[in-house]
């Protein structure tokens, strides 16, 4: 993954699949070889978590959009983001949603913020903070990413993880 980020703002990012050889970048006003798909479901989403960092997201996921929610567990943020758009790349698995509950470096998530941006997506703390990508090197508050979604309606809706102790 690369990414460029000015001012602390994604505004390039670039996703490749080595196995695949699928190579997917957006930039911010500047076009990209990926969009988003035709459409989500918002009500009962499939919901891309981390495998081997998820913390409560299950739970979270459950709690917050019931039991019909679908929920894939999968290594790599760039996977996560790309499950989220209409790649060509067969063996990418869909999901409405990307939420992450745990502390996540900046580095890993920067490309696919600035791909989201560049197609009208969002990707933020799960408080609905914008990710600036100064300063330390990592987010503590867990990250929400959607596209073509209501995406502070989803922020407003999930429980607030300081208060409920699920971090």
């Amino acid at each position: 993954m690369v990414c460029v980020a000015v001012n602390g703002k994604p505004v390039l990012g670039v996703i490749h699949k080595p196995f695949s050889e699928y190579t997917a970048w957006a930039m911010v006003d500047g076009g990209s070889n990926v969009k988003a798909r035709s459409s989500y479901n918002e009500k009962t989403p499939r919901i891309v978590v981390s495998r081997s960092h998820s913390g409560m997201v299950r739970q979270v996921a459950l709690q917050t959009f019931g039991n019909q929610t679908t929920i894939i567990p999968a290594g790599g943020a760039g996977y996560k983001v790309l499950a989220l758009l209409d790649v060509p790349d067969k063996s990418q698995e869909k999901a409405d949603l990307y939420i992450h509950v745990t502390y996540i470096k900046k580095w890993d998530i920067c490309a696919g913020n600035a791909i989201l941006k560049a197609l009208g997506g969002h990707m933020t703390t799960l408080s609905g903070e914008e990710i600036s990508y100064t300063g330390s090197d990592g987010i503590e508050g867990g990250l929400l990413a959607s596209i073509r979604m209501n995406h502070q309606a989803l922020v407003r809706k999930l429980p607030d993880l300081e208060k409920t102790g699920h971090k």
